[in-house]
């Protein structure tokens, strides 16, 4: 009868992220509080934009204001979406560049529409399209923490496309509200999670793990691949 031990190693609880998780999210943060940041701004001042109704001009809103509001606000989101994933790691740059390449579209729909039907036509699609690659984003990010920030945001893009879908009749300052709800609410979940990221960088960093000379775990991996030879041990330091 052997009286050997079981040999058990040691793990980390699941719910304790890596460092290299922990360092991929802090890539993150900086971009997603700017992006938070637009979208918060732009939310405020299309859901609380004045309506009396005791002043009938403050009910509508001409369809080419509302335009250009949303051009500028895509020409700016689209910047901060180029510089996230600058920043992001490899596997959600695709997800992220796509989601700034699919505002240049809208972009061009916005300067030829002309009735709030095409308004809202120009803005459902990218909606659902942006809601489309953000939940892309998340299934890559699902190992990092905090992830659930970008299944948020894509839940409320797609809620976004499919309310303007189907609202026909819809005027452009109705239109406006909708998009800057979702904006509102995108904007404060982004910027809550890029919060978190930094912070979690730097409670890292107190620790003497510096987070900005961690790389992502897959960067990590392919780095420990190199330094390993091809039997499997690690190379011997040649004088």
């Amino acid at each position: 009868m052997s009286t050997e031990e079981p040999r058990t190693e040691s793990t980390s609880p699941r719910s304790e992220a890596s460092p290299q998780a922990i360092a991929a999210a802090k890539r993150l943060g900086t971009p997603m509080v700017v992006r938070g940041l637009l979208g918060v701004v732009f939310g405020i001042a299309t859901v609380f934009w004045p309506r009396d109704d005791s002043n009938p001009l403050q009910l509508s809103m001409p369809t080419d204001v509302v335009d250009h509001l949303a051009i500028g606000y895509l020409i700016l989101f689209a910047l901060a979406l180029a510089f996230e994933a600058v920043r992001a790691p490899l596997n959600v740059r695709t997800a992220i560049y796509g989601q700034a390449v699919i505002a240049i579209p809208a972009i061009v729909f916005l300067f030829l529409a002309d009735h709030p039907a095409e308004l809202r036509a120009a803005l459902s699609i990218w909606a659902l399209l942006h809601g489309a690659l953000e939940f892309w984003a998340y299934r890559q990010l699902k190992s990092q923490p905090m992830a659930s920030d970008f299944l948020i945001a894509a839940g409320t893009h797609a809620l976004l496309g499919i309310i303007l879908v189907f609202g026909d009749g819809m005027e452009a300052l109705s239109i406006l509200g909708f998009t800057g709800a979702a904006t509102l609410i995108a904007g404060v979940i982004f910027i809550i999670g890029g919060y978190s990221r930094l912070s979690k960088g730097r409670q890292l960093a107190k620790r003497g793990e510096p987070a900005e000379q961690i790389g992502t775990p897959a960067e990590a991996a392919t780095s420990d691949d190199s330094d390993e030879s091809d039997d499997g041990t690690a190379p011997k330091n040649e004088p």
